[in-house]
């Protein structure tokens, strides 16, 4: 039997405040990262859509677009992680459940180069349903357990439609998964940390 690891006492005091910070339900976030992605996905698929219904030409394609995005978005992330007293278990569990999400995605634009466009559209919608389930589950916010549900069946939809009106489903995910959740979070916020 191995012999159990003695903690350092600024261990101690660290793992004893993210308990007590994790037990009040402290929280700093403020939903900014969520409506910058929420917005500029639902940007992206309103221009994809244009694009492939040829309404509009465009250099390249539009997604491209949330490389500078995700670099903005990641900056707020990381101000706002530096203002929290403490990260919680929640937190690093949420934050995994994200990359995960993030990593899959990758994964499926791969499928673009392999010439299967629409079907790529389909795998991000249920992952991020997936990634929006997890989320609630851990965090006991019954909204994105709700909004995964919705997502699922928006993903199943989006198998029979493998066409440029695929990116109105991908809209609606974002808008379900981010944006409301990004207003909700930002009103909590505010409620919490000046009284509004």
């Amino acid at each position: 039997m191995q012999q159990e690891e003695q903690l350092s006492g600024e261990e101690s005091l660290n793992l004893i405040n993210r308990m007590i910070q994790e037990a009040k339900g402290y929280s700093y976030e403020t939903g900014l990262a969520a409506i910058i992605y929420g917005f500029t996905a639902i940007v992206c698929s309103g221009l994809s859509f244009l694009r492939e219904k040829e309404i509009i030409q465009f250099p390249f394609h539009p997604f491209y677009l949330m490389v500078p995005v995700f670099f903005i978005q990641s900056w707020v992330q990381y101000r706002e992680e530096k203002k929290k007293l403490a990260k919680t278990f929640t937190d690093e569990a949420i934050d995994y459940i994200w990359i995960g999400f993030f990593l899959c995605v990758l994964a499926a634009l791969c499928a673009g180069f392999a010439g299967i466009h629409y079907i790529q559209i389909s795998f991000i919608i249920i992952v991020a349903a997936l990634a929006a389930f997890l989320t609630g589950m851990v965090s006991k916010m019954r909204y994105m357990i709700v909004s995964g549900f919705i997502c699922w069946a928006l993903g199943i939809i989006s198998f029979f439609v493998l066409n440029p009106y695929i990116y109105l489903l991908l809209t609606a995910v974002a808008i379900v998964i981010y944006v409301v959740p990004g207003f909700l979070l930002n009103a909590y916020f505010k409620k919490q940390h000046h009284g509004r």
